[in-house]
């Protein structure tokens, strides 16, 4: 793991030793922990087993993964018709690297009516250089040992990512969500650090549930699709994380103006 990740999501770590795990540091965050632990997966082939927890890296990891993770999307089906008597109009996830927007959208990539929506995090704004927007403005090449879309500069070189939304710190994303983009069947957008933490602040307020800062990227393109939507549009939001994790860093940003 990162050391800043650890550093940021110290109550994740705590779980983690509490449960039994070790945890390995490495410096830089989230890319860098990958990159460790592939090196040392190749390296130890005959007592090491790389685990990956989404959907990027060699394959067969990105299929085991969307195939882990597509629970949430038979799940979302299963319940709409419960709800609804049918299927949703919109589906909205937030997008790092993929893999619970991919894990949402599987089950539905065969109803054309249903519209996929992705949202990436914008940082502190496109121009900034501060963001994680990879399908706004990044580029194809090769990373992990998978091709698809990646921030690089004009030397290939991986450029550095940046979210609030420390799962959302990752240069690529998985070579599916590469192939939705290309195809038009997905629509991305995206979500600054500060629309990101007034979503969190809101539907902590209003419903009483705290988001993850990463699932809160898509809460944030609510105020700018659902004015689009015929009324009566079905959306389901998939709020991927418990934002428990990220109370330290709203803490730091202070509670935004709009929510005091």
């Amino acid at each position: 793991m990162g050391t800043a990740d650890i550093e940021k999501q110290s109550s994740n770590v705590l779980s983690m030793k509490l449960l039994g795990a070790q945890v390995k540091s490495v410096e830089g965050t989230f890319k860098d922990a990958i990159s460790e632990a592939i090196r040392n997966w190749v390296g130890n082939l005959e007592t090491t087993y790389y685990l990956s927890g989404t959907v990027v890296g060699p394959h067969p990891s990105p299929l085991m993964v969307r195939e882990f993770q597509s629970v949430i999307g038979k799940e979302t089906r299963r319940q709409a018709k419960q709800l609804w008597g049918g299927k949703p109009d919109v589906l909205v996830a937030c997008v790092g690297s993929g893999s619970n927007a991919l894990g949402l959208f599987h089950e539905f990539l065969g109803d054309e009516d249903v519209r996929l929506v992705g949202v990436e995090a914008a940082g502190l704004g496109l121009d900034s250089g501060k963001h994680s927007a990879t399908l706004a403005v990044g580029d194809v090449g090769v990373y992990h040992g998978s091709m698809s879309y990646l921030l690089q500069d004009d030397q290939g070189q991986i450029l550095k990512p940046h979210s609030i939304g420390v799962g959302l710190e990752y240069p690529g994303v998985g070579p599916e969500i590469s192939f939705l983009k290309e195809s038009g069947r997905a629509e991305f957008y995206t979500a600054t650090d500060q629309e990101a933490v007034q979503a969190c602040m809101l539907l902590s307020r209003l419903e009483g549930i705290i988001p993850a800062l990463e699932a809160s990227h898509a809460l944030a393109f609510l105020d700018k699709l659902v004015p689009t939507l015929r009324d009566g549009a079905k959306v389901v939001v998939n709020c991927s994380g418990r934002g428990d994790k990220d109370l330290d860093t709203l803490i730091q940003r202070g509670m935004p103006s709009s929510l005091c």
